[in-house]
């Protein structure tokens, strides 16, 4: 006779560990993000921190307290932001001018337009962006397989939203959608909770102090923005980074007159030439 004991508690065991991973910034969870200060050089590489706090109830429903906290190249940290998120049938939901608005709809399809919520409250209360679900993959996510939405934002200009929301995460740029007018170097570092490890950086918390920029560096140097299968550098002594626009650092070695880039997919990176005395950063793009 078979032994059906321990049947239930593996099924328990299984419905636990799928509602985890589903649920929606489970407390414990964190973000980073990579975050550029622009300015008179020396400019830093700081990073903003999302942390799930606690489980809380707003307008009746269970919801999550995040908080978002700046951490400065130069030392010390100051308040981000705090916001309230609530997750329900695979949409999450940010607590905005008093009510629950729409922030990801992790069931829309290839083709679905959606529309979420513009994070600031302000004159303009009833704002939306309109996003367009460009394609949807499942892709490996930190040892899991979770729904991909490539979006482009209708809306145009205004609100910067990255390039896709990933199920269980949100946006590749920032948890909330952005003013353009911010820097585009924020980005998603690492995501991780009880269950899920995504780290697209070596170091989630890399800080770096007094990054020298030369304004004068393009008068100086003749460095190609559009390439093919190799770029040709001036003769500097330093080192060489080249990021994707997710900012995944996809090569990092030193300068070399000829780089090979054939195994580099066609698209748009950041390349970056540094040393001591030197910042030089540019868009390339790859035909």
């Amino acid at each position: 006779m078979k032994n059906y004991t321990f049947l239930p508690l593996i099924i328990l065991l299984l419905i636990t560990f799928n509602s985890n991973c589903q649920n929606f910034a489970p407390v414990g969870a964190t973000w980073h993000y990579n975050e550029y200060s622009y300015g008179p050089p020396p400019n830093d590489i700081n990073y903003i921190l999302v942390e799930s706090i606690k489980d809380t109830i707003v307008l009746g429903k269970n919801a999550k307290k995040l908080d978002a906290t700046m951490y400065w190249a130069g030392g010390g940290t100051s308040p981000w932001d705090t916001y309230i998120i609530h997750s329900d049938s695979n949409k999450v939901y940010l607590y905005r001018c008093n009510q629950f608005y729409l922030l990801y709809d992790f069931n829309a399809n290839q083709g679905d337009t959606i529309h979420i919520v513009d994070p600031d409250c302000g004159w303009w209360n009833d704002t939306l962006i309109d996003v367009l679900i460009d394609s949807v993959k499942m892709e490996n996510i930190g040892g899991f397989i979770k729904k991909v939405q490539y979006v482009t934002s209708i809306e145009g200009w205004s609100w910067n939203i990255g390039t896709k929301f990933i199920e269980s995460i949100g946006s590749n740029r920032y948890l909330l959608p952005m003013n353009a007018t911010l820097p585009e170097d924020i980005a998603l570092r690492c995501y991780s909770d009880s269950f899920i490890n995504y780290q697209l950086v070596p170091d989630c918390e890399e800080l770096v102090v007094g990054v020298k920029e030369d304004v004068n560096q393009e008068n100086k140097y003749t460095i190609p923005t559009v390439v093919y299968e190799h770029l040709q550098l001036p003769a500097i002594i330093g080192d060489l980074l080249i990021y994707d626009l997710q900012g995944k650092l996809i090569k990092n070695e030193k300068i070399k007159p000829i780089i090979n880039l054939e195994n580099m997919n066609k698209g748009i990176y950041i390349l970056i030439l540094k040393n001591d005395e030197l910042f030089i950063k540019q868009k390339l793009i790859k035909f």
